[in-house]
């Protein structure tokens, strides 16, 4: 009977992991990459967390599962709308057939929320403040009654507050996640799926840090969280070791340097695609054909009648307009030098194979160092001017337990195949 712990670090780099292995920073990472398996793998084409996740825990492709940001991309009222789990739980496979009977422990998974019924213990992975986040409901008053506690990762916002102090609210929130990852890892449970996020979210912000030659490396925000998931790391292997049981690890999204988000929308206004209204941030849609898709999606949507409730676009003039539109994106510049901004500009469609999810256009950038910025609903909530890094489309994966051959491991190339790895474990099953 082999136990599952399936862990999720978000943004992870590959050559930073090989440095700090080298340099003997890392020594559960060095340890996974001798006596399991630790290799690169592609991730979703345009990098996002819940993507990835996704193609992981399905085993669909991004053309298949339609998840290109957190938000939907088409909104009939041009507010971004969170993905609900409602939609999304039963692509889970934690709720196939063959697992139904397999005691969870699932914590922060994209997807999850709200909390539904599971044969174990959910905590969501909730993207608004709330205190329903748990299944059984009360769950939370367990925990408590131990002196746990649980915030979610909206309780560490970043906005401008200085580094150590967001460092600090970051680190508060993984590290009372990890305590309650601990705890369940001390029940007797056939699976454990868990998503640590601390990386990403300090990557996103000090990204620009590792370029400064003359800063200690313990100063540098990235490489603490490095250090810190390496000690998470420690602790699962513990477990794993003790009921020798079978880890699979990965990281949803890869992680570079970033230069500049660009404002599309300001070109698509310069080329008469797009009028503002009094409020320079907000289109006017009565007067817009084309618009920036939401964050982390690349994309741009044409102002079509049948989806927007201000909608321009008739669907007799849509290929002829979309055309146009492709047309102009292609010769755009980047504003900061002399390159094209897209090395590709594709009708989303073709992109996607026809998924209706998928922006109108697809932006495939020339570098990605600069890279769109999306809708500016939320982008601004989240500034985004202020990160100095972003989503690679290549990241890491590792094999822990009896099932290492590196040989063959070796032949799992997309995050989509990890889900064939997660099928080929027994999870416990109970007789």
């Amino acid at each position: 009977m082999k136990k599952l712990f399936l862990l999720s670090f978000e943004g992870m780099n590959s050559d930073l992991i090989d440095i700090w292995i080298e340099s003997g920073h890392l020594k559960n990472f060095k340890r996974l990459r001798q006596e399991g398996y630790l290799g690169n793998i592609k991730c979703s084409r345009i990098p996002y967390e819940s993507s990835g996740i996704m193609s992981v825990l399905s085993g669909m492709s991004d053309s298949e599962h339609g998840l290109y940001s957190y938000w939907h991309v088409h909104n009939q009222d041009y507010i971004p709308k969170v993905h609900n789990g409602e939609d999304l739980k039963k692509y889970h496979f934690w709720q196939q057939e063959k697992f139904k009977e397999h005691r969870k422990g699932i914590v922060n998974i994209f997807g999850t929320h709200p909390a539904y019924d599971i044969n174990g213990y959910l905590i969501t992975y909730a993207m608004n403040r709330t205190l329903r986040y748990t299944y059984p409901v009360d769950f939370m008053r367990e925990l408590s009654k131990k002196g746990l506690s649980y915030v979610q990762d909206m309780g560490a916002f970043y906005k401008n507050q200085g580094k150590e102090a967001f460092i600090h609210e970051v680190l508060k929130v993984e590290k009372m996640r990890h305590e309650v990852c601990k705890e369940l890892l001390r029940k007797d449970l056939d699976m454990y799926v868990f998503n640590y996020t601390c990386i990403d979210r300090v990557c996103h912000f000090f990204m620009n840090e590792l370029l400064d030659k003359t800063m200690d490396l313990k100063d540098k925000a990235v490489f603490n969280m490095y250090q810190y998931c390496d000690e998470i790391l420690g602790d699962i292997l513990e477990f794993v070791e003790k009921c020798n049981g079978e880890l699979i690890l990965f990281s949803s999204v890869g992680f570079g340097q970033l230069n500049h988000f660009v404002e599309i929308n300001q070109y698509l206004a310069e080329k008469k695609l797009l009028k503002w209204s009094d409020n320079k941030r907000i289109p006017d849609w009565n007067k817009t054909i084309a618009f920036e898709s939401v964050q982390g999606s690349h994309g741009i949507n044409i102002n079509r009648e049948h989806i927007y409730e201000r909608g321009m676009v008739k669907d007799c003039e849509y290929d002829c307009l979309i055309k146009d539109v492709i047309r102009e994106l292609e010769k755009m510049p980047n504003p900061y030098n002399d390159n094209p901004m897209f090395c590709k500009v594709v009708p989303g469609k073709e992109f996607y194979d026809s998924n209706i999810e998928a922006p109108d256009i697809v932006l495939e950038p020339f570098d990605w160092t600069y890279l769109p910025y999306g809708d500016t609903y939320w982008s601004d909530r989240v500034s985004r001017h202020s990160q100095t890094g972003w989503h690679r489309n290549e990241s890491v994966w590792g094999r822990f337990g009896l099932r290492t051959d590196k040989e063959e491991l070796s032949q799992v190339q997309e995050l989509k195949d990890i889900f064939t790895q997660i099928q080929t474990i027994e999870g416990g099953q109970r007789g």
